[in-house]
């Protein structure tokens, strides 16, 4: 999403999680050492992977899927089933990724081979500041112009935003993700049945740990293959988000001024982005979790997201989205089972 903030415009919400940010810092550059890590961080988890990827799309008939044994709050502070006992400061630490963790995603699509072999891409991202508002609930990304104040005066910079909301969606859906591989038949599809669907739109860190108790997922949090499955593919999510908006920087749209909005041109440019940030994956070297990442989030908007909000939204509808973005990846997703029907 592209948007121009001004003083007046920013919510209230965002205003505060903004005031709890430390000073936008532009990322630097530093490509072989970061594509390093996140090859670790990435494809290290697929050590563990024992089975299908695509276990989840299968529309087959049975019993609905089980989650880990039960657990229960314990007086809002733990989260516990008979065996594991799991404190809501480490639910947390896994739903909310640190502003470093943030950082380093986002210098990574900076330093992608797609951007970075690219003059005019790379020269419009260069030194574009990142700015995590980790505290705030909002289930979005945006690329757009902040008022910043340098030398006492005001002025309007570009900057790309990404609100903790949308980082602890990615993470719910990837910790489902990660179950279904573990052998927990279609949790993927009876997981995201099960949240509210307020998560789509805003996703507030206690009301994710609350949902996380209830359901006896907590457990899952603490064993070392399931989470750190979970993480990479929340990773591959965050990445696709933030390339969606570098591509709203990298392909001009934020230099045009439009007086009055037009939902054609805005949803266009949308689809335009999302292309982008298709290419970004195809080109990466691991692209396969990042792909798998961005197909769960895709999937999980479209089941969640209301149609009458989609229809007033300046983005394509969310079933739309996760077909195009199949269409995009039509290679990968045949690899893992996915086909299109008419």
């Amino acid at each position: 999403m592209k948007h121009t903030y001004t003083s007046n415009e920013m919510s209230n919400a965002e205003k505060s999680s903004a005031s709890a940010v430390p000073s936008a810092k532009t990322v630097r550059r530093g490509g072989a050492l970061t594509w390093t890590i996140m090859l670790l961080v990435l494809c290290g988890a697929a050590w563990f992977a024992h089975e299908p990827v695509m276990k989840w799309l299968g529309e087959k008939k049975g019993a609905p899927a089980s989650a880990p044994s039960a657990s229960t709050a314990d007086g809002g502070k733990n989260a516990r089933n008979a065996e594991v006992k799991v404190t809501v400061e480490q639910i947390k630490a896994y739903l909310t990724p640190s502003e470093a963790e943030m950082e380093q995603l986002y210098h990574y699509i900076v330093s992608a081979p797609f951007v970075a072999e690219n003059l005019q891409y790379s020269k419009r991202l260069n030194g574009i500041p990142f700015i995590y508002m980790a505290t705030n609930d909002v289930v979005n990304a945006v690329s757009g112009r902040l008022v910043v104040e340098k030398g006492g005066k005001k002025d309007l910079a570009f900057h790309t935003v990404f609100f903790g909301g949308a980082a602890r969606y990615a993470r719910l859906v990837g910790l489902a993700a990660a179950l279904q591989d573990a052998g927990h038949k279609d949790m993927l599809k009876n997981f995201v049945a099960a949240m509210p669907r307020r998560f789509c739109a805003r996703c507030a860190e206690d009301e994710c740990v609350a949902f996380i108790a209830k359901n006896g997922l907590a457990p899952a949090i603490v064993d070392e293959k399931i989470r750190q499955r979970a993480v990479s593919y929340s990773s591959g999510t965050i990445v696709s988000v933030l390339a969606h908006e570098c591509g709203h920087h990298s392909l001009g749209h934020l230099l045009a001024f439009r007086e009055k909005a037009n939902l054609e041109i805005d949803r266009n440019e949308e689809r335009e982005a999302d292309s982008f940030a298709s290419s970004v994956i195809s080109a990466s070297p691991f692209g396969e979790y990042i792909f798998a990442g961005t197909l769960f989030w895709h999937y999980a908007m479209a089941m969640q997201s209301d149609a009458d909000s989609d229809l007033a939204s300046n983005h394509p509808l969310s079933r739309e989205r996760f077909e195009n973005f199949v269409r995009a990846n039509a290679e990968k997703a045949a690899a893992m089972g996915i086909t299109l029907t008419k």
